[in-house]
């Protein structure tokens, strides 16, 4: 990797790869949210822009040796490097920079999706319906947009790790949930999460401990059905009996 200033720089394959692997990771995107991120982003980015880090510096990760990678508009975009300095005067210790950022991203992945925030047009594919229960989300819902555009949703699988390695959902980050606590300022409040779980207990949780603890994020359900995963990579999903 080349050293860009007092932190590593890294390329859109390292960024990539990070991505497949699921790596313990926060992707910042460093750029102005309507005018940039909202229009297209790196999968599994957060919206921190440069010019409000002060004020959404707390969705960083209390765990100040997480690694960060913060990316922008590419090479003559200064806005990455800003907010990496900034995030290593708070004594953040694994910071790092993808300076060619989202125009390398897009030339050698496809352009981003668009934010569900920002996209009416796109509104009703990531549109998700509310379950019988509480914080719930409807099953059949849920089951379409994981299987046509999970990207547009923040999954999150709050099981153990044996249990994520053993299997879980392509696109699913796996935060136990007696970790969720340390690591709740790093959900995004501007991409709808989900919680899984082998039954809907510990997703169920999650919802809760986010109710408490982030109560401005709306956007938030968890699965309530039994979820088993099979060998080739498909999923069962049956609900309760009320």
């Amino acid at each position: 990797m080349k050293v860009a200033g007092n932190y590593p720089g890294v390329s859109s394959d390292w960024v990539k790869k990070q991505i497949d692997q699921k790596a313990n990771m926060v992707l910042i995107d460093s750029r102005p949210k309507r005018k940039k991120y909202d229009k297209g982003h790196i999968p599994t980015a957060v919206s921190i822009p440069d010019s409000q880090f002060a004020k959404m510096q707390d969705q960083l990760p209390a765990d100040k040796s997480t690694p960060l990678v913060f990316y922008c508009g590419g090479l003559k975009c200064r806005l990455s490097h800003k907010s990496a300095a900034k995030a290593i005067d708070l004594g953040y210790t694994n910071v790092n920079v993808f300076a060619e950022g989202y125009p390398a991203w897009a030339a050698a992945y496809g352009e981003g999706e668009p934010s569900t925030v920002a996209s009416a047009n796109s509104a009703s594919a990531s549109q998700l319906k509310a379950g019988k229960e509480e914080g719930s989300v409807d099953t059949d819902t849920f089951i379409k947009i994981v299987n046509n555009k999970p990207e547009r949703i923040m999954l999150i699988d709050v099981r153990d790790a044996d249990e994520f390695k053993a299997g879980s959902f392509k696109t699913a980050v796996n935060i136990p949930v007696d970790q969720l606590e340390e690591k709740i300022k790093t959900l995004p409040a501007d991409k709808p999460v989900v919680f899984v779980c082998g039954t809907g207990a510990r997703s169920g949780e999650s919802y809760y401990m986010v109710q408490d603890l982030r109560p401005e994020m709306k956007n938030v359900y968890y699965l309530e059905a039994e979820l088993t995963f099979k060998k080739d990579g498909s999923f069962e999903i049956k609900e309760p009996v009320s």
